[in-house]
């Protein structure tokens, strides 16, 4: 989702959060800010003309098709694991189950690699895969037995990681199931015991699923196998044409152009990303980022107070400030933080974990307590 820090190329992965919403107010304010996209730079952008890559293929081609599609040994397989179950909830666990215990507990075995973005197909035939394989290799299979299975896209507190000079904001998936002759879902993870119902989520389109897989396949390193520029720009073009409505395609494009040096497309396309969604944080940094570095000084700083007011706005943010002054020895600055992120989002765990700690610290063992027992509630 996404969604880039810096000069960083966003990666669709085992994490990822849609970052808490600001006001319309800012909303409105991003398109007051920066100027309309230029359609014909937009236009050229998607050519590939500029990068002087149009004669050569990308490898390997993976078909659209491909993403939810099953061979006929995992189509038996997907069989024989829910063979007995009448119920769908049965069913779904036994799937579940079959995929991730160990071959010799009679199981595939899959286990989680953060760089395995594999087609069903491979996911199944190398035992590992990231949330969105994962989650396309069950859903393919739930629907093959007959489940109502999508894929869910999960807002998850945010996660970055470091690649090179890249920071890559992490997105999540799962699988979601609507089980018949029930208002129930089942909600199928990689790793059940990180997920929470009552993160945000949605369940997404095939289309959209498969065009953050090719995005995926966009930001590999470029050491990795295919990690070409070549490939890159193609599996953002193959992401876009399945769901151009996603905002940090275009925020991911635009970095891949401003690391070839072509600043006027880059910006445009990092414009387009913001008409897509004026809310996301990523384009706005990276936009501001690029004015600053263009001596347009006046438009960055308003675009670094847009920033600003979305972090303060974001619970998790306001986590990560508290973490930061509590491993400083600045206790008080860090109660606060942990305080404004209850207060923003009293529903997670973790704030009251590290509150209890906080409170511990600064003698405050009533605070303690009473965080401690709110912990123990959620």
């Amino acid at each position: 989702m996404y969604q880039i820090a810096s000069i960083g190329l966003l990666k669709v992965v085992l994490a990822c959060l849609l970052l808490s919403g600001v006001s319309a107010c800012t909303s409105t304010a991003v398109t007051h800010i920066v100027p309309a996209p230029d359609k014909a730079l937009v236009e050229r952008a998607l050519s590939g003309a500029a990068l002087d890559i149009l004669h050569q293929t990308p490898t390997p081609r993976i078909a659209p098709d491909e993403l939810l599609s099953l061979t006929p040994e995992m189509a038996e397989f997907a069989e024989q694991a829910v063979s007995g179950q009448r119920r769908d909830a049965d069913k779904v666990r036994a799937l579940h189950n079959a995929l991730l215990l160990p071959e010799s507990g009679g199981g595939r075995g899959v286990l989680y690699e953060s760089a395995a973005t594999f087609t069903p197909a491979e996911t199944y035939r190398q035992r590992r895969a990231n949330c969105l394989s994962f989650s396309l290799l069950f859903v393919a299979m739930a629907r093959h037995v007959g489940l109502d299975a999508r894929i869910n896209d999960v807002a998850i507190p945010p996660t970055w990681g470091r690649v090179g000079d890249r920071l890559q904001f992490m997105r999540h998936v799962n699988a979601k199931v609507n089980l018949r002759h029930s208002i129930d879902t089942l909600v199928i993870d990689l790793d059940m015991r990180n997920y929470r119902a009552y993160y945000p989520q949605h369940v997404i389109s095939d289309r959209s699923a498969k065009s953050q897989f090719y995005n995926n396949l966009a930001i590999a390193p470029l050491d990795a196998q295919g990690g070409t520029l070549a490939n890159r720009f193609f599996n953002l073009k193959q992401a876009l044409a399945l769901d151009s409505s996603q905002s940090f395609l275009w925020n991911n494009l635009a970095t891949l152009y401003r690391q070839q040096g072509l600043n006027d497309l880059a910006e445009a396309l990092y414009v387009e990303a913001l008409v897509r969604n004026p809310q996301d944080l990523t384009a706005i940094q990276n936009l501001s980022q690029y004015y600053r570095q263009e001596g347009e000084l006046a438009l960055a700083a308003k675009l670094d107070a847009l920033a600003y007011q979305h972090r303060e706005s974001n619970p998790y943010y306001q986590y990560r400030l508290a973490s930061k002054y509590y491993r400083n020895a600045e206790y008080q600055q860090a109660a606060q933080r942990i305080e404004s992120a209850i207060k923003k989002h009293p529903d997670e765990p973790l704030f009251y974990k590290l509150a209890v700690d906080i409170y511990d610290t600064l003698g405050l063992t009533r605070k303690a307590q009473k965080a401690q027992q709110k912990r123990e509630r959620l």
